[in-house]
């Protein structure tokens, strides 16, 4: 199972990325919306679960690519990690959502995405599904 961690600044994204591979998860990392985009096009990456920031620099920010993944691949699951909790003031969380405010817990977050990983239920390909396929027996 893979996740695409978005996140605009190289140290923190680098950080977490590396924490989370630790965990044991499978990690792609992109820097801006328009990758993370790109990224999620590629079903060879197998990705379900996306964990953005949400200020990602210029272009889409987190919700707006959150949003756009979301009407694509319907059964991704979104964690937002973000230090601009001023940005969620009036959004409504559907089930697929869930939010970290920086600074949080590393270990807190590598939960959660085992824990959403359960709700995606879409196909596996891909590294995952090999990786899974292995695990498996």
């Amino acid at each position: 199972m893979a996740i695409l961690l978005v996140e605009d600044d190289s140290v923190v994204r680098l950080t977490l990325g590396e924490f989370l591979e630790e965990a044991g998860l499978q990690v792609i990392e992109a820097s801006d919306a328009e990758n993370a985009q790109a990224i999620l096009a590629d079903p060879s990456h197998g990705i379900r679960v996306l964990v953005t920031d949400l200020d990602l620099g210029a272009g889409d920010d987190g919700l707006v690519l959150a949003t756009k993944a979301r009407q694509r691949w319907p059964e991704l699951q979104v964690i937002y990690a973000t230090g601009s909790p001023e940005k969620l003031t009036g959004h409504s969380f559907a089930p697929w959502e869930r939010v970290f405010y920086k600074p949080f817990n590393p270990a807190a977050l590598a939960t959660a995405v085992f824990a959403v990983t359960k709700l995606a239920t879409g196909p596996r390909v891909g590294p995952a599904a090999r990786l899974e396929a292995q695990a498996m027996g």
